[in-house]
């Protein structure tokens, strides 16, 4: 299995070698397995040879990929791709709950450089096969890189049901989100004290992974953080807010809410039976009153003379 995912990374490397036209591949079929638990994995490998490492930790149902870092200059979620696995198995029963699979770093090279781009100078986030993607420094085409496609691939693969990926902007911390994650954005704002900003109010990246996991519907959620922050410090700032949506919180509170509105209309329909009840004892109460006024009535009728 392992070998599988270091393979993956080598043959567009190669093509490229070769001059091979580079188009995007077909879907692969569902993950006959998982990938590996437990210590860290070779995933793939960048265009220069470096290791993109991964390790999958829990075995819930509940599904989360998180992704340390795209940009090789952006690295102030390098500490919570270190730290997030360890606070997650601290919580009792997370193991149970969900399946985490965190990606330490997919531009190796990048961060090697200290640069935006991997080794080829392209930007791996404007290099997936959204609808909008554009040749030139994003790539010749899509998932022309080695470690965008190694990124596709897990999430076709793996099919998780959340994808979270750390980003910094300068003078900014907030979340955005593509597909139909608002929930879990809003709840993270809520947590953290992240502004909350939707992708549609930002400027267009065309070719990039939120654009891609807009049009397949894919639930991602992308955390920026302040460019030169210290990554301790924004770990513990988004501790709380990670851990709750790998494991799902607002989903929880969402039941928990239907459930008690549920409960409320339980209630008023209750009430409104009581009422009606009160209001008909009360009824009867002024039938009674009604009796005893035609009782005076009769008791006139005797004062009467003849």
């Amino acid at each position: 299995m392992r070998r599988a995912w270091i393979l993956s990374g080598l043959f567009p490397a190669l093509a490229a070698c070769l001059g091979v036209p580079r188009t995007p591949p077909a879907p692969p079929p569902r993950l006959a397995e998982d990938p590996p638990t437990g210590p860290w994995f070779t995933l793939a490998t960048s265009h220069e040879g470096r290791a993109i490492r991964a390790a999958t930790f829990g075995h819930g149902p509940r599904r989360v990929l998180f992704v340390g870092g795209i940009h090789g200059d952006e690295r102030e979620g390098a500490r919570a791709a270190q730290a997030l696995p360890e606070a997650f198995l601290a919580v009792p029963g997370a193991a149970e709950r969900a399946t985490l699979t965190v990606i330490e770093d997919l531009n190796p090279d990048g961060m090697a450089r200290g640069r935006r781009t991997n080794a080829r100078g392209v930007d791996l986030n404007r290099n997936f096969p959204a609808t909008s993607f554009r040749a030139g420094r994003n790539g010749p085409a899509p998932l022309s890189e080695p470690e965008a496609l190694a990124l596709y691939e897990l999430i076709l693969g793996w099919q998780p049901e959340l994808v979270l990926v750390a980003h910094s902007w300068r003078a900014a911390q907030f979340v955005n989100f593509d597909g139909p994650a608002e929930a879990e954005a809003r709840r993270f704002a809520e947590l953290t004290g992240f502004e909350l900003r939707p992708s549609s109010a930002l400027a267009p990246t065309p070719g990039s992974l939120g654009s891609w996991a807009e049009e397949r519907g894919q639930k991602l959620i992308t955390l920026e953080y302040r460019r030169g922050s210290d990554p301790e410090a924004a770990w513990e700032a988004t501790r709380v807010g990670l851990l709750a949506l790998v494991l799902g919180e607002e989903e929880e509170r969402g039941e928990k809410e239907e459930e008690e509105e549920e409960d409320g209309r339980t209630a008023e329909t209750r009430r409104a039976r009581s009422f009606a009840e009160i209001d008909s004892d009360r009824f009867r109460s002024i039938q009674i009153d009604s009796d005893r006024f035609r009782s005076i009535q009769i008791d006139s009728d005797r004062f009467r003379t003849p």
